[in-house]
């Protein structure tokens, strides 16, 4: 996608992860020692902005701390703590996220406005919509699933802007490029169509049955 825009959709990833019921739960069950590991990683990370860590319930900032320090693993490692960073992100979307693995692995054509409607559920919460969008787009990607553009995705792309609207409305201390650069790293999403993990292990999409073992 030669000429492409990208957007950082980090905040929203982290958003959506944490705000899900599921998701929360496989957290809780990782080993203590692990959860205080990520925490220390992403009490360093440049994703900081108090706008969105004070949108967050307890509970729910906590968790999104966590994912966030697997985020950094998987940005900044290049061993098996990355690898298991990105088995650890791909279980917490597919426990999170049964219902949409379910409808793309069931459709035959998948069009980019079927996913908006798929995520109306959340109309109220263009943060929470969006998210499970983000979410159906990882999927698609790793299960090499076309979606085809349509109307739907400048309704998708609008809702993006709009949080990266907010988020830079937080930031008023940090106006130098640094934290521009950082920040757009290792989640981005391309117009008119393209998802991806910068830094993904080699072979990380084949080793998905070990699942059951990425908690603990």
């Amino acid at each position: 996608m030669e000429g492409g825009d990208y957007r950082d959709i980090t905040y929203l990833f982290l958003y959506g992860l944490s705000r899900n019921v599921l998701c929360r739960a496989k957290i809780r069950d990782m080993k203590r020692e692990w959860r205080e590991y990520l925490l220390e990683k992403a009490d360093r990370s440049a994703y900081q902005a108090p706008v969105f860590w004070k949108m967050l319930k307890k509970e729910e900032k906590k968790c999104a701390r966590i994912v966030l320090g697997l985020l950094e693993d998987l940005r900044n490692c290049e061993d098996v703590r990355a690898e298991k960073a990105w088995v650890c992100l791909r279980y917490l979307i597919r426990s999170g996220y049964r219902a949409e693995e379910e409808y793309l692995r069931e459709k035959k054509e998948i069009f980019f406005s079927s996913l908006w409607e798929l995520a109306g559920e959340e109309k109220g919460d263009i943060l929470l919509r969006s998210s499970r969008i983000c979410m159906c787009l990882l999927m698609a990607e790793e299960d090499h699933r076309e979606i085809k553009a349509d109307k739907g995705i400048f309704l998708f792309e609008e809702g993006i802007k709009k949080t990266e609207e907010l988020w830079k409305n937080g930031e008023k201390t940090t106006t130098d490029s640094s934290f521009r650069d950082e920040k757009a790293e290792f989640l981005h999403i391309w117009i008119p169509f393209f998802f991806c993990l910068s830094k993904a292990p080699a072979g990380s999409a084949r080793i998905g049955k070990k699942q059951t073992k990425v908690l603990t």
